[in-house]
């Protein structure tokens, strides 16, 4: 979920600060805006060590935590924590800045932890009750416990503040794609479309609203279209090619598939996907795709081995291809 960089917040306290901390200050802001963000995090680090009460210092470089580039999911966790640390110390210097609860319940929900996410951004709300972010990741905390009512209720109330904003529509898209919603969601693609008619996420994520729909020559159609404006995107070769297998197509599903998995090389349920499409003519080749999804997936390591022992029997190699595509049965 998209954060809120403390921009405004930045300029009061270098209205308020001498002028070598104001420097450091803007040093660090261009750095962010540049992308650099291991330069921000450095800067950060020295107004705090000059100035240990600088709250705006921890909530900025908290958010520069978040978002600086790491290399495995260990450093994402260890970042986050460190975002999560500097959050708290800045809410425990100024209690009455909305944004860093909105930050840190932003941060909750990346993390998981949506009940805590939905205290923090209550906070942020009842600082700043139309924050229209801070509404939106309330929605998608509450979306993502299964509370879709009062979800939709959020949604609805930061689309009076913001009609405008395509962020909005996409999160509520797809928190009503994951209820079942597949109409309502579609329709906030679209409108998503209309005002970013050239990302394409929003026709990858109406063309699966489609596919759920059983209008499979608009699913199809989305997906070419995202396709069309990003050609290196992956998840629309992907979808596309289970729409195309299940239609029996199976050489064209094939090339898709194997274009998503390069595009995409440690996606495990694109080699999955191809194992499943290949259970019944090249098991050997099946079997390796599905040791690849292990390697790269270990927590679903129990999938992959059920299907592996599978394709050892001719009917164990039907039964992946028809719970995962269609019944063979119905074919002959």
């Amino acid at each position: 979920m998209k954060k809120v960089w403390l921009v405004a917040l930045s300029a009061l306290v270098l209205a308020a600060c001498g002028g070598s901390e104001a420097s450091l200050f803007r040093q660090a802001q261009v750095a962010s805006d540049k992308g650099q963000f291991d330069k921000a995090i450095r800067l950060y680090s020295t107004i705090i060590k000059n100035n240990p009460d600088n709250y705006a210092a921890y909530a900025s470089r908290g958010l520069a935590y978040e978002r600086v580039k790491v290399k495995d999911t260990e450093e994402m966790k260890k970042n986050r924590e460190l975002a999560e640390r500097d959050y708290l110390r800045a809410i425990d210097l100024n209690y009455q800045r909305p944004e860093i609860f909105n930050n840190l319940g932003a941060l909750y929900i990346d993390q998981g932890r949506y009940q805590e996410a939905v205290l923090n951004l209550n906070q942020a709300l009842a600082l700043r009750p139309n924050y229209f972010m801070a509404l939106l990741n309330r929605a998608v905390a509450l979306s993502r416990q299964g509370k879709i009512g009062m979800a939709l209720v959020d949604f609805s109330m930061a689309e009076k503040i913001d009609p405008q904003s395509a962020l909005l529509y996409l999160n509520r898209g797809l928190a009503q794609f994951a209820v079942g919603y597949y109409a309502s969601a579609a329709e906030d693609y679209s409108q998503m479309i209309e005002l970013d008619p050239q990302n394409p996420r929003p026709y990858l994520e109406r063309g699966r609203a489609f596919m759920k729909m059983e209008y499979y020559q608009n699913a199809m159609d989305d997906f070419q279209q995202a396709i069309a404006l990003n050609p290196n995107y992956a998840m629309p070769y992907f979808y596309a090619a289970e729409l195309l297998f299940n239609k029996g197509e199976v050489d064209e599903a094939v090339a898709y598939a194997e274009r998503a998995k390069l595009l995409a090389p440690t996606y495990a349920p694109a080699y999955e996907m191809l194992g499943d499409m290949l259970a019944l003519e090249s098991p050997v080749e099946a079997t390796q795709h599905y040791l690849a999804a292990r390697r790269l997936d270990p927590q679903r390591s129990l999938r992959y081995q059920g299907k592996i022992r599978l394709m050892t029997t001719e009917e164990g190699r039907k039964r992946v291809v028809s719970d995962r595509f269609f019944d063979l049965q119905k074919q002959r």
